[in-house]
């Protein structure tokens, strides 16, 4: 496999491109960064020619993740959080023990250096307290409301970028803890979502039908996650 780096003057974003025993040329744009990924005997021009006609996509991809990438979370004096609907302010203070108190609507973060990586540690970490006592708890109740709750097992956090929330066949529901900042409605639609794969572990109409029955706006919260889901990182 080869790997090279490229920014002709023809196209206005530098792409890294890889060879490989493939068949197809593909473009794949992702977080800020355009990757080719070509046949190994790729011609230039052919690379040239399909990077010229996929060039209007490219750059509107491109806009798209630099405008997401603005409207991520930012951990810091004086940001505005919602957690459980509830809306925050977050104030940083320095401290020699590392802490987080809510009162009120204000979250304080006690760091010894104010420093970006310190807060958020600090603050993921607080956030993921307040998911183990609210995410496996609505999980249980959705599951008895279901008739599964002997099917659940254990609930686990990760901090995953490509599922919101994931169900494993032995009954373990794991969900990213970052959820908690979403809208409650959104929050708990993707607990009940998970919580419906115990019973249908699939994406069927029954299974579909079972999410509704527990979340009757899934859709709509379903279509707040994809829009904004990336809100909710920082």
């Amino acid at each position: 496999m080869q790997q090279l780096e490229f920014q002709l003057q023809e196209f206005p974003f530098p792409y890294t491109l890889t060879r490989s025993r493939r068949k197809t040329l593909v473009i794949y744009v992702k977080s800020g960064k355009v990757d080719v990924r070509s046949p190994l005997k790729a011609s230039t021009k052919w690379i040239n020619s399909f990077l010229a006609e996929k060039t209007a996509w490219i750059q509107a991809q491109l806009a798209e993740q630099r405008k997401k990438m603005q409207q991520r979370l930012v951990i810091a004096e004086g940001s505005k959080i919602e957690l459980l609907g509830n809306p925050l302010t977050l104030q940083v203070a320095i401290s020699g023990r590392p802490r987080a108190t809510l009162q009120g609507s204000t979250l304080t973060l006690f760091v010894k250096e104010h420093k970006k990586d310190k807060l958020e540690k600090l603050f993921l970490d607080w956030l993921l307290e307040q998911a183990r006592q609210y995410m496996p708890t609505m999980a249980k109740h959705y599951a008895r409301q279901l008739g599964v709750d002997h099917k659940l097992k254990e609930v686990t956090f990760r901090k995953t970028r490509t599922k919101w929330g994931h169900c494993c066949q032995d009954g373990d529901i794991q969900f990213n803890w970052l959820l908690m900042l979403a809208p409650q409605p959104v929050l708990d639609y993707l607990i009940a979502h998970e919580t419906s794969h115990l019973r249908y572990l699939n994406h069927s109409t029954k299974f579909w039908s079972t999410v509704e029955q527990l979340c009757p706006d899934y859709k709509n919260c379903r279509n707040w996650l994809t829009h904004n889901g990336h809100r909710l990182w920082p």
